[in-house]
């Protein structure tokens, strides 16, 4: 059998999936990319078998696992396997799965960002909610969580929580949670007792949880920083709140 010719980046199917770095086209498709061998074992692992895999040619684990799964394989030469995966430093393969529908919170603690535009940050929400058993929430104006960068900075989180639209802090309440707004100072500390289940909302980094947000809150908290630090990067306060309140 002849080897297969590497598809390169003006291929029709390489472009259309590298289309997907766009949120209409994530939108109109339903699908996104995800990038590196360990994105694709976590989605495989949690049963989201992908539409299509790109691999070059001599990514013989990727062409087994496509084989074992039934999953489509379409061979790329370097130059097409950048492109589609929108990184300097591409690591392949890349695959094209169907994005999850969304999810509804129900009695379960939730880490929502509120606003947080920054795709890293989202991302790493969602890690941080997926290594303590919690779920994740969006409000409007939140970095798309379905968004290549954002499944990256999730490291196979995504495949391990429920993922929520939410519109208010009133929805969170008579959900039956416990809204916990994270300020940068004149909060209580996160660890003082207290019950659950959560929803512990984290706002931009530079302008934080807007006012209105915070008032309706029903607990303040804030991290104490000894060390004289302004702030912490949002994404690291978080971590910390939900550490504290996963104790309780």
């Amino acid at each position: 059998m002849e080897p297969v010719r590497p598809r390169g980046p003006r291929n029709r199917r390489v472009v259309s999936a590298a289309r997907l770095h766009h949120s209409r086209e994530r939108h109109d498709a339903g699908t996104t990319l995800l990038e590196g061998p360990n994105l694709l074992h976590e989605a495989l692992t949690a049963g989201l078998i992908p539409e299509t895999v790109f691999a070059l040619p001599d990514d013989h684990a990727s062409a087994a696992l496509a084989e074992e799964h039934g999953v489509e394989l379409v061979v790329v030469d370097a130059f097409a396997l950048k492109r589609l995966a929108g990184t300097e430093t591409p690591r392949g393969p890349v695959a094209v799965i169907e994005i999850p529908a969304p999810s509804h919170f129900e009695g379960r603690n939730l880490v929502v960002a509120w606003g947080l535009g920054d795709p890293g940050n989202v991302g790493t929400l969602i890690r941080i909610a997926a290594a303590f058993g919690w779920d994740f929430g969006h409000t409007h104006g939140t970095a798309d969580p379905w968004s290549p960068k954002v499944v990256r900075a999730g490291a196979g989180g995504h495949f391990r929580v429920n993922i929520s639209p939410v519109a208010s802090v009133e929805e969170l309440g008579e959900a039956g949670l416990v809204t916990v707004a994270t300020v940068v100072a004149g909060g209580e500390p996160p660890d003082r007792p207290g019950s659950g289940p959560y929803a512990v909302l984290v706002g931009e980094e530079s302008a934080g949880l807007p006012p209105g947000v915070v008032d309706q809150a029903a607990r303040k908290v804030s991290v104490s920083m000894p060390g004289g630090t302004e702030s912490l990067n949002a994404a690291v306060a978080a971590a910390i709140v939900v550490y504290e309140l996963s104790k309780r």
